[in-house]
């Protein structure tokens, strides 16, 4: 591959998470020579989907050398069932036992014996159904490259027990959990802010621009049931989220209802780790060449021969020149970035496999749950459930993830949510409403939106997965970063059906298949 890779690119783009994907796609589609490389071998990055193998590869790399994947720390396995169970099975007592399957007992052999079984997720999102990626999606055609799963309810956690959110108009009226005039109150407040566009938000909320988004509820006389359904449910924020933020996530919320399912939200089959790949098969379409398990030396600027800066790569005592390098966080050199990135935070995660949903359903459950901060100085727990119909497990084990902004470390920050709805005793014979939490993995991720240091304009560093529920801010910096690249190109124009081509040479086409004739009677 040495030997016949290319010297000279106009864009390189260096990772395959998320945003870097997206900025080669849309590159490539505009007719840019682009090379991507990776220096893992697998996509994805920190966006990436593993079976199990893979991810305890993952987790054994990072154990046995920290200072490799800076990105992500304090990882934390546990398993809470033994290495080779009896391969015996249980039954649910009901009234007729012929009706209701055996039930599993699961080992850790299992796990190692069904691995190709999972896909299990570094950085869970969701799309909302009129967001920025779906829309990208569709305008683009790269839809055609996934596939969905609409989310089918949304949970939350008040009076210390699982509630169902009511979602649309209909579920306000059908919930018991709200009396009827507060089902009213709810309604009127709901239909407020979705006709609001933005000019009218920011008139008739310029005089809560330093107050919270639970102020401006209670001043708007809801009720305390009702301030947490809208506010940690629907908002999912805290007691701090800005007024305007607050009304600009409920909005997003309500405007992506109905166009899909019963919620807004959609999880892509085989996991979140499955859209990078989409964009990097459309820039594979159109040209991009790819080279994975190929790690760069080093990154520096350099005037060319007619005056122009180019950017020279060092990968495998060979050089590589291009007019724009774009490059994830985690492959970035640090003398690269800013002393100071203008945001940073970590983020607090967990990923737990279960032998059941943490709240029965007729059929399989797609969950989202919102977790108010159980105690001061907490932050809001998002959790996602994903079972075997989405291709993240094993039938008979559903995964769960959760996601918060860190304040201590993860398992500080989310053991205590985890323990409300899991049984983490690992006794899988025992009855209960609780689900059986399997094996868990706690772990860390810096959330930085990066910064280049001055005067490199020729660089382009895409951040990592932030805290959010969906993909808005990698699409965004996507679509900012090729700008710059491409000013006055259009963003990702929708790529032609295969039917649609149009060959530039002249193509003799083959005969159809019409079957025997002989066969006609």
């Amino acid at each position: 591959m040495d030997d016949d890779l290319p010297t000279d690119f106009q864009v390189i783009v260096v990772g395959t998470g998320m945003v870097e994907s997206i900025v080669a796609a849309a590159c490539s589609r505009i007719g840019k020579n682009v090379l991507h490389l990776d220096s893992s071998d697998h996509y994805g990055g920190l966006w990436a989907s593993y079976n199990f193998e893979g991810l305890q590869k993952f987790i054994k790399e990072i154990n046995s050398d920290p200072n490799r994947q800076l990105q992500v720390y304090n990882l934390i396995e546990k398993w809470y069932i033994d290495k080779d169970s009896p391969q015996e099975e249980t039954k649910q007592e009901t009234e007729d036992e012929k009706t209701e399957p055996p039930k599993k007992i699961w080992s850790q052999a299992d796990f190692a014996s069904e691995y190709r079984k999972f896909n299990i997720d570094m950085t869970p999102k969701l799309l909302f159904s009129r967001g920025p990626l779906v829309e990208l999606l569709i305008s683009s055609n790269i839809a055609r490259y996934a596939e969905f799963r609409c989310v089918t309810r949304v949970l939350t956690w008040l009076n210390d027990k699982l509630n169902p959110v009511p979602c649309s108009r209909a579920d306000v009226f059908a919930t018991e959990a709200v009396s009827i005039v507060e089902k009213r109150m709810l309604m009127k407040m709901l239909t407020s802010i979705v006709g609001y566009n933005e000019e009218e938000m920011d008139n008739e909320f310029k005089d809560w621009t330093d107050k919270s988004f639970k102020d401006y509820l209670t001043h708007k006389g809801l009720t305390p049931n009702l301030i947490h359904y809208v506010l940690y449910a629907i908002a999912g924020g805290s007691d701090a989220m800005p007024c305007l933020e607050g009304v600009r996530e409920c909005k997003k919320f309500l405007m992506s209802l109905g166009r899909y399912g019963n919620t807004p939200f959609l999880w892509p089959m085989y996991g979140s780790g499955e859209l990078p790949q989409g964009f990097c098969r459309l820039c594979a379409v159109f040209g991009g060449v790819y080279c994975l398990n190929r790690p760069i030396d080093s990154v520096e600027t350099k005037t060319g021969d007619e005056g122009k800066e180019i950017v020279v790569i060092g990968s495998k005592a060979k050089n590589l020149n291009c007019d724009h390098l774009v490059i994830g966080i985690n492959e970035c050199p640090k003398d690269l970035l800013s002393s100071e990135p203008s945001e940073s935070s970590d983020i607090s995660k967990a990923i737990f496999i279960t032998n059941g949903t943490i709240m029965p359903s007729e059929k399989e459950p797609l969950t989202l749950l919102r977790f108010p901060p159980l105690d001061e100085g907490d932050n809001p727990v998002t959790v996602l459930e994903v079972g075997p119909a989405t291709g993240s497990c094993p039938k008979g084990l559903f995964a769960v993830y959760f996601i918060t902004n860190k304040v201590k470390d993860a398992e500080s920050d989310l053991m205590k949510y985890a323990e409300k709805i899991f049984d983490m005793t690992g006794d899988q014979t025992k009855a209960g409403d609780k689900p059986t939490c399997l094996w868990s993995l706690f772990y860390n991720v810096k959330d930085v939106s990066a910064g280049v240091r001055d005067g490199v304009e020729t660089v382009h560093v895409c951040a990592g997965p932030d805290a959010g529920l969906d993909f808005d801010r990698a699409v965004l910096q996507a679509e900012q970063i090729f700008k710059k690249i491409c000013p006055g190109e259009e963003f990702l124009p929708r790529a032609p059906d295969p039917e649609d081509i149009v060959f530039e040479d002249d193509v003799t086409h083959g005969p159809e298949f019409r079957g025997d004739e002989g066969d006609k009677e």
